[in-house]
């Protein structure tokens, strides 16, 4: 009996606190949220928040890549790593894209790249005036199913967003509009040709050539017949207000007072009532809160002077900063498939493992990674009229790609400045312009 189609993957989210990181000391924890009895992921997805500092995030170019190639090497040293131990492991992912809207980024990896079909990619920034300190980026594409002997289950259809919605305990009515900004500004165009290939060095980099138009020019993350996957630092606290000393002191100090703190949990209650990530699910949490901890910046250097021999003593502490509730920010969801469109007898998403991996310390949040499969559709005509990928709770904004050019005309500015007031060559610059001009001034005026 011939197996019905399925898409193995593995999402990873990180909030990385500006760091320029040691691809070495993350490769060796990329990999710990997989589940070993299971399939190996035919395709891995990281998606970043706070990948580098805010001006060169703006500006992107020759002053963000150094940290995205860092992250792009990631995935080979990791499954070159278990390869190593376990032959039966993919030795080999290949980078297929990865693009960028301020200080959020995701990269789109797979074993077999020839399998992966007109990938797009999209984005949207709502934090101030529209700008990409907060924001969300997302990628759509096709992963064929056919078999070395000829059988072709079709194409499995598939959107992965990777978000940062605003922060603090009292903004949770921003965190969903933020939600309903993304849903809204990201917008796929169907491309009419084929797409070159074209430099991987870029921040915004789909290296696959274009496929078959969709039916519509455009389409959002909510589509029909495609899965969806939505990750980041959601940043959904359990608190609507800052904790006190006093609070602190009744910090959880032990995996049994989880359970009470998951109960204030903000996105379990706004999903219920329907104010956000509509239509979403997750995963039973059963990992400690993935924010906030104190930073221990050092470890990049220390772990990577220790290796597969640095002590595991720090995994299980919970160095909770005193002025934030401990929250589970940091989040993987995806949209179920309507029974109507799967096959007679199969079952939908499964869920490998899903967990924090606590041993990346560098960072104020945990790392969360998903392993699943995701089957394929066997019908998209004959769906429940509550499935959202035919009814989106949202309609797109047709304005989505003049408020994105006008943004980013903005962090170019901000960036800039930024830059200037921030580094050294920065304010060297700026004194000589102020220099300058204070010449230029005294010669016109006669003063000189």
């Amino acid at each position: 009996m011939t197996s019905s189609p399925s898409l193995p993957i593995y999402l990873f989210t990180f909030n990385c606190a500006r760091l320029l990181i040691t691809p070495s000391v993350v490769a060796t924890h990329l990999f710990s949220a997989l589940d070993p009895s299971s399939p190996p992921p035919e395709i891995i997805a990281i998606g970043l928040q706070e990948v580098a500092p805010i001006s060169y995030s703006f500006l992107g170019g020759e002053y963000l890549s150094p940290y995205l190639d860092q992250w792009s090497s990631v995935p080979h040293l990791a499954a070159q790593s278990l390869h190593s131990t376990n032959p039966q492991f993919p030795s080999e992912y290949v980078e297929l894209g990865r693009h960028t809207v301020g200080m959020t980024a995701l990269f789109i990896f797979s074993r077999r790249p020839d399998k992966v079909k007109n990938l797009r990619f999209g984005a949207v920034g709502f934090g101030v005036w529209g700008m990409a300190n907060k924001g969300g980026v997302a990628a759509k594409f096709g992963y064929s199913t056919a078999t070395a002997t000829g059988e072709d289950g079709g194409d499995i259809n598939v959107t992965i967003v990777s978000t940062h919605l605003s922060a603090h305990e009292h903004c949770c009515m921003d965190r969903n509009r933020d939600w309903e900004t993304l849903t809204r500004g990201v917008v796929f165009e169907t491309p009419t040709q084929a797409a070159p290939v074209v430099n991987i060095t870029s921040e915004s980099t789909p290296l696959l050539a274009g496929n078959t138009a969709d039916s519509s020019s455009v389409s959002g993350i909510y589509h029909p017949g495609h899965h969806l996957l939505v990750m980041g630092d959601l940043n959904y606290r359990t608190s609507h207000i800052s904790p006190t000393p006093d609070d602190f002191k009744t910090f959880p100090r032990r995996t049994d007072h989880f359970t009470e703190f998951f109960k204030r949990d903000q996105l379990t209650r706004e999903r219920t009532v329907g104010n956000s990530l509509h239509g979403l699910v997750e995963a039973p949490i059963t990992f400690p809160p993935t924010y906030k901890y104190i930073e221990d910046v050092l470890s990049l250097l220390i772990d990577a002077e220790a290796g597969d021999k640095r002590s595991k003593s720090h995994e299980d502490a919970f160095d909770w900063a005193a002025n934030r509730w401990p929250s589970w920010c940091d989040r993987i969801l995806w949209l179920p498939v309507p029974q109507s469109s799967l096959g007679v007898g199969e079952e939908g998403v499964k869920v490998h493992r899903y967990t924090s991996i606590p041993a990346i310390r560098f960072s104020d949040h945990k790392p969360v990674g998903l392993h699943i499969t995701l089957p394929g559709f066997a019908s998209t005509k004959a769906v429940a009229s509550s499935d959202l990928r035919e009814n989106p709770p949202f309609p797109l904004d047709k304005d989505w790609k003049v408020k994105r050019y006008n943004a980013e005309v903005k962090e170019w500015v901000v960036g800039y400045a930024i830059l200037m007031a921030t580094t050294a060559n920065g304010l060297a610059v700026l004194g000589c312009v102020v220099l300058g001009v204070g010449v230029l001034w005294w010669t016109v005026t006669g003063k000189v």
